[in-house]
């Protein structure tokens, strides 16, 4: 068995460099780690993922880590499994450091107590000090108000101290509120926008009369809240388009009180938001989706945790730049963050889309340069760009070199298995009705308009409405 298929292989394949190294130091610590022999085998382990060697055999991998001792599969498999528990705890330990709130939280719990009451002091003054400087208002911060009210709260019943006021108990009962009508928007907001995509059934109920309590009691002074009621209505009350500007608003003028990855997820509900409006033909929506990702851009929270720029966003907006005639715009798009894109995809979306602006501007000699000697290892990619040489010609009235092209595309797409049939047929269909276009006689109205006809009445046929297009000039130059 290869290695490629072990669990332990893929967790520290999905460590850093940084983090295999303090992985390694935590299996030093006896504390952690009392068996010697897990950190032979895991020196090979990361020694052979760093290298990207993850055809080894376990048998290697053993001899590897301990020589001449014979290889034993039950053993190999406590190993592994041993390795990756401590792995698990390792990042749990790693994930406590960085989110120093939960540490504190969880030292505020533990010093609770009557006999520890000075250390239960330092521990409130720490998370207290620690939620002032917090700038991020989401629902991790109402989260822990709540935990440190709650525990003073509490505090106070053990030690026995005079009471005056409930203001701990209040305090804690209202950031809990906050954090709960927080959520249960998200989860509401989640459930809705799944039941219109998939055809499966979500039991995720708003509760009665939430909405007005939440209007009527001051809550939409929350960031936070507000910014998820106005999501709600976006998807409850879509032609409302008050709803959706409102929610910019609030984005731009708050948006440095959310982590990146919460960030990104509110504005795809705005970006979502403007794909349906332009899905039912509402023009205008074009410039405004338009802006929306030039503001997320520049924001830099389009981007993945990996700090990637997904491929359906990269082609929206460069899509949506050649619709508004921004070509400087978008080709600088292209130029600056093409590197972005996952690299399995990288040159070929460059290539493309580049070809795809110059095209749109009429500069065809640069559309054959970028093209033409080009190969494309996505179909998607490559059935494109074909098509836009193929139109590109037909423009440039290169009529010898097209009908080239039309027989070597026919070939390609009649050899290659893993194009469907149906869209097989769209393109050959298109390829046939090229064909025809181009060797109409001149002034043969009658022609035109059966060929206009057979084409309309095609139902497998990509780019109809160019070739229609292309039809309409020759009858009316």
């Amino acid at each position: 068995m290869k290695i490629k298929n072990e669990k332990i292989v893929s967790l520290l394949k999905s460590l850093s460099r940084y983090e295999l190294n303090r992985f390694r130091k935590f299996l030093l610590s006896p504390y952690f780690n009392e068996n010697e022999q897990l950190i032979s085998f895991y020196d090979v382990l990361a020694s052979k993922i760093i290298k990207e060697q993850f055809n080894e055999s376990r048998e290697n991998i053993w001899r590897d880590s301990f020589g001449t001792i014979s290889y034993h599969e039950q053993k190999y498999r406590r190993l592994c499994s041993d390795l990756t528990q401590l792995c698990y705890r390792f990042l749990s330990v790693e994930w406590s450091e960085r989110e120093s709130l939960s540490m504190s939280e969880g030292i505020l719990r533990k010093v609770n107590s009557e006999n520890l009451h000075k250390h239960y002091l330092t521990a409130l003054r720490n998370i207290r000090k620690k939620l002032e400087e917090w700038n991020l208002r989401n629902t991790d911060y109402h989260y822990y108000r709540y935990i440190s009210e709650y525990e003073s709260h509490i505090h106070l019943e053990r030690t026995n101290a005079k009471r005056s006021t409930l203001s701990n108990l209040q305090l804690a009962d209202y950031h809990l509120d906050v954090y709960y009508i927080i959520n249960k928007l998200k989860h509401y907001c989640d459930a809705l926008t799944y039941k219109s995509i998939l055809s499966i059934e979500i039991d995720v109920k708003i509760l009665p009369n939430l909405l007005e309590f939440i209007e009527n009691n001051n809550y939409l002074s929350h960031p936070s809240i507000h910014i998820y009621y106005r999501i709600l209505k976006t998807l409850t009350e879509s032609e409302n388009t008050n709803n959706y500007f409102d929610l910019v608003n609030l984005l731009e003028e708050h948006y440095l009180l959310f982590p990146p990855s919460e960030l990104r997820i509110l504005y795809i509900y705005a970006t979502n938001y403007c794909i349906r409006k332009i899905n039912l033909g509402h023009k205008e929506f074009f410039k405004v989706l338009y802006e929306l990702y030039s503001t997320v851009l520049q924001r830099k929270t389009i981007f993945s945790i990996e700090g990637e720029l997904d491929e359906r966003h990269y082609k929206n907006i460069i899509s949506l730049g050649i619709r508004l005639q921004d070509f400087d715009g978008v080709e600088k798009f292209v130029l600056e963050f093409s590197p972005l894109l996952n690299k399995t995809v990288r040159d070929n979306a460059l290539t493309y889309n580049l070809a795809h602006i110059y095209y749109s501007k009429k500069d065809f000699g640069k559309v054959i340069e970028q093209l033409r000697y080009v190969e494309y290892q996505s179909i998607v990619y490559a059935l494109g760009s074909k098509l836009m040489l193929l139109k590109t010609y037909y423009h440039l009235d290169e009529y010898n070199v097209m009908d080239a092209n039309i027989d070597s595309f026919r070939i390609y797409l009649r050899r290659n298995k893993l194009i469907s049939r149906k869209v097989k047929q769209q393109y050959l269909n298109f390829l046939k009705f090229l064909k025809k276009i181009s060797t109409l006689p001149l002034y043969h109205k009658e022609e035109i308009i059966k060929l206009k006809e057979n084409i309309k009445n095609t139902d497998q046929l990509i780019s109809k409405r160019w070739l229609l297009d292309t039809l309409d000039k020759i009858e009316n130059p």
